[in-house]
């Protein structure tokens, strides 16, 4: 009996000292997701905007082309039929804890690649250790280096090597791959083809009558305002997933405490019972030893 109480004891103070850790994880993974929520709110505006610039100079140069009946397209958007494969930019975490959030997108992104021709560029530690791991996978590691900073300079090289990749035709498409967080308990994975592009021109009745003037060429403009867009869309990407990371990580270490609160209750009731039961039999023992002597 002596020995079930010392073992429940134990039982109890170890769950309370795990406890401990994933509260504090929770508080840490609550504060982080308020700082990543807002920078997420603040930058989504500009790259929607970005995105239907973007999406009206493809619109004014095909219009252009049509009218002209002189050129091509910018092969910003055609794909490189002549390219082996695609390139997936796949986003992941840097670190564990945060429920199913990986291996949701695993399985996402593993529905899509073709191992024999597509090239996976991972960023976050998770995704790069878990196909390096498996070894049939292409790996290009030049993102992983970043992880998931979003610093300017970092971010703004990448997407030069992404560009000048596609301009030479060694992917057909690239695309991304990411958790899109749509509310504090719903993350989605998520695809996107980055390039070549593909953006849907939003119907602004101004335009009728007051169109866009451009200085320049469409064509000109394309190439010129691409690394902003490619920065501004893998950035805004990079932000958007740790959010979901660390809303994902909050869900986890709260269920956690449920799970401890209601297993600590569990053990404090078995150890009440158990203790009522060693005292019950200490008393009958020392009633019965009483009136053996008498």
């Amino acid at each position: 009996m002596a020995g079930n109480l010392t073992k429940t004891k134990r039982r109890i103070a170890s769950i309370k000292s795990t406890k401990k850790i994933t509260k504090a994880m929770e508080m840490v993974a609550s504060v982080k997701l308020k700082r990543f929520k807002n920078a997420h709110e603040n930058g989504i505006d500009y790259l929607k905007e970005l995105e239907q610039e973007m999406g009206y100079l493809c619109h004014a140069e095909k219009e252009a082309i049509a009218k002209s009946g002189k050129g091509h397209i910018s092969h910003y958007q055609r794909e490189n039929e002549d390219a082996k494969g695609n390139l997936y930019i796949l986003v992941t975490s840097d670190l564990g804890l945060c429920a199913g959030y990986n291996s949701n997108l695993f399985r996402y992104f593993e529905e899509h690649f073709d191992k024999g021709k597509d090239t996976l560029a991972p960023i976050g530690n998770k995704g790069l250790t878990h196909y390096s791991r498996e070894g049939d996978y292409q790996i290009d590691p030049f993102l992983s280096e970043i992880g998931l900073s979003v610093e300017r300079n970092d971010v703004l090289a990448r997407c030069d090597k992404i560009k000048k990749d596609f301009n030479r035709g060694k992917y057909k498409k690239v695309i991304l791959v990411y958790t899109h967080y749509k509310n504090s308990i719903s993350f989605i994975p998520t695809m996107e083809t980055l390039l070549p592009l593909s953006i849907e021109l939003e119907d602004k009745p101004y335009r009728v009558y007051a169109p866009e003037l451009l200085e320049e060429s469409p064509n000109k403009l394309l190439h010129r305002f691409l690394p902003s867009y490619l920065y501004a869309k893998i950035r805004a990407t990079l932000v958007e997933s740790q959010l979901s990371e660390q809303a994902s990580r909050r869900n986890a270490m709260e269920n956690a405490n449920d799970n401890a609160d209601e297993l600590l209750n569990k053990l404090t009731i078995e150890y009440n019972k158990a203790r009522q039961g060693a005292i019950t039999q200490e008393i009958t023992e020392v009633v019965s030893g009483s009136a053996s002597s008498n």
